[in-house]
């Protein structure tokens, strides 16, 4: 069990490990190329690769987008009421503890852990806080009223949304994509998981915290309220296999990096989110192989 749940995290840990000594060496690292990279064209490829390749039905993906939503929903609500009862402020603090990390880090464990079929399945939880963050996530940050109608335009023009629309018609569709445009998908997409976890250990090599305390707390929040509202949903809605394991695995992922550059972007209390981001990215490094060694 243990030589299992090490070949599942070891190569996230240790593309994560050399992104966070890249990042401490002072070495340049071009973390707008690569981020443009991953989003324009990696993760596009990788969307429709994943779905065309792995043999999953439209209502398990279906499924986990639905459980997505409830988890996202669910810390939303409960992230809200805590906020309020300290008396925080909710357009800086709610993001990162709605909002996890199943880009850079749940999409490579899931595919380490569940395989092809996984990696299908979590693109489909992956798409739906992508979309909600990109949408509400930046609208509640912002701080003119016009952030989510203005969000809603630039997101209608991502290579992104537009792989996430192909795949879903080709699932729905049952579609067979030719050869050559499959490998081509794939050798493509092939660059989005190592490059992400390397970004991903650059960018917390240069995140400047402050409260360490209430960072502990939301990071808490984070994850266990995601875990408890992920396991309300799979038992609700009788999920068993690949898909109950992804949406638990995806819901515990630490808080996103993307909530630290909206923070910064809007100052929104950047070092508290940077703080959450770092903490919940701790804890998620104990919580995660805990939780592997329940589902595996």
């Amino acid at each position: 069990m243990l030589l299992e749940l090490w070949n599942v995290m070891a190569p996230v840990l240790i593309a994560i490990a050399i992104g966070f000594c890249w990042g401490r060496s002072r070495v340049p690292y071009a973390a707008e190329f690569v981020t443009r990279a991953v989003m324009n064209v990696g993760a596009p490829c990788l969307v429709v690769s994943a779905i065309s390749q792995a043999e999953i039905s439209g209502e398990g993906f279906a499924q986990v987008a639905l459980a997505a939503t409830v988890v996202l929903s669910g810390t939303a609500l409960l992230g809200t009421l805590v906020i309020r009862l300290i008396g925080g402020d909710i357009r800086a603090l709610l993001s990162p503890v709605v909002f996890p990390n199943t880009g850079n880090m749940g999409l490579p464990l899931c595919l380490f852990a569940f395989g092809e079929e996984g990696l299908a399945l979590a693109v489909a939880f992956f798409m739906v806080q992508m979309t909600t963050l990109m949408t509400f996530g930046v609208a509640l940050m912002s701080r003119t009223g016009s952030g989510l109608a203005a969000t809603l335009k630039d997101l209608l023009r991502q290579p992104l949304i537009h792989a996430i629309v192909i795949a879903l018609l080709l699932l729905v569709g049952d579609v067979q994509l030719p050869v050559w445009v499959d490998s081509t998908l794939e050798l493509l997409g092939a660059f989005t998981i190592p490059l992400m976890l390397l970004t991903l250990g650059v960018s917390l090599s240069s995140l400047s915290t402050v409260g360490w305390w209430h960072s502990l707390g939301f990071s808490v929040l984070r994850i266990g309220g995601g875990l408890a509202f992920a396991w309300l949903a799979v038992s609700w809605m009788g999920m068993t296999g690949n898909a109950r394991n992804v949406v638990l695995l995806q819901a515990i992922m630490p808080a996103a990096v993307f909530n630290y550059l909206l923070a910064l972007k809007y100052d929104r209390h950047p070092g508290a989110v940077a703080g959450i981001v770092v903490t919940s990215t701790v804890m998620a490094l104990v919580a995660v192989p805990i939780l592997l060694a329940i589902l595996l």
